[in-house]
């Protein structure tokens, strides 16, 4: 039987209201989303990588990186973008991968991938961490509670759940990459926004509050999402180590297979 055919689709759009031009934004000389191309490629669990942009500068930066890319419309969120881009394209598992995340692991991708293309009955997954008490009150940093199947109940910049009780600290810090099956996918974008998620600002509470079923697994690596200039350098930090593990770990790897 012929396996799932996954794309991992890159929103990104020129207009921002804190950075303008963010997709464009240079990154060890090369722009953010070169970057993100290639933590796709790198990942290894795609039919095809494309970048979603309303953008021509950017459709050619992508396709710089070897990615298709396809112009959108002005949508709402960047699920939304996704949708558009592969409504007429075959594709069975779809991966929102976030433009403004330079230092994403290949890593995470391909667990969310792997995940889904495996469990064509759940709707939608995404990924999480665990955090730190600190993380509680910023409301920069995306929390998310979870039914004891790791389905998600609530992601909020609020701090959930509540410590009512000094040293109980629970934090499960939200990983901002969704994946989708194809028709989940074309639902939600189908569905009017809520007003939770206009209130909070989270695409995710629209899946919730229309009663799609969200899996939450643990995320294999952190990752680090650029919002403002100011971004720019601990992203570009994070990328350099990024890049400096992969090459490691590939040494290592040549080095086992080239033992006698």
């Amino acid at each position: 039987m012929e396996r799932n055919r996954v794309l991992a689709v890159i929103p990104a759009r020129y207009s921002s209201t804190r950075f303008p031009g963010k997709p464009l934004a240079l990154l060890a000389g090369k722009p953010m989303v070169v970057h993100v191309v290639e933590r796709a490629r790198e990942a290894g669990c795609f039919d095809e990588v494309i970048v979603a942009t309303d953008d021509e500068r950017i459709a050619r930066a992508a396709a710089l990186a070897g990615a298709r890319s396809v112009l959108t419309g002005p949508c709402r969120s960047g699920s939304d973008r996704v949708a558009e881009a592969v409504r007429d394209l075959p594709a069975d598992v779809v991966l929102n991968v976030q433009g403004d995340e330079p230092a994403q692991p290949p890593e995470n991708l391909k667990l969310l991938a792997g995940f889904l293309r495996t469990h064509p009955e759940v709707p939608m997954a995404t990924l999480a961490l665990s955090g730190t008490p600190n993380d509680l009150d910023n409301p920069n940093v995306v929390k998310v509670v979870c039914d004891l199947s790791g389905r998600a109940l609530y992601f909020s910049r609020a701090a959930i759940p509540y410590p009512r009780y000094p040293g109980v600290d629970i934090v499960l810090r939200h990983v901002g990459l969704y994946g989708f099956q194809r028709e989940a996918l074309l639902a939600f974008a189908s569905w009017p926004e809520t007003e939770l998620e206009r209130t909070e600002g989270l695409e995710q509470l629209r899946a919730l509050a229309h009663g799609l079923a969200l899996q939450v697994l643990p995320a294999a690596a952190d990752s680090i999402a650029v919002d403002t200039p100011e971004d720019i350098a601990p992203a570009e930090a994070a990328l350099v180590a990024l890049l400096r593990d992969t090459t490691a770990k590939r040494e290592e790897w040549r080095g086992e297979r080239e033992k006698p």
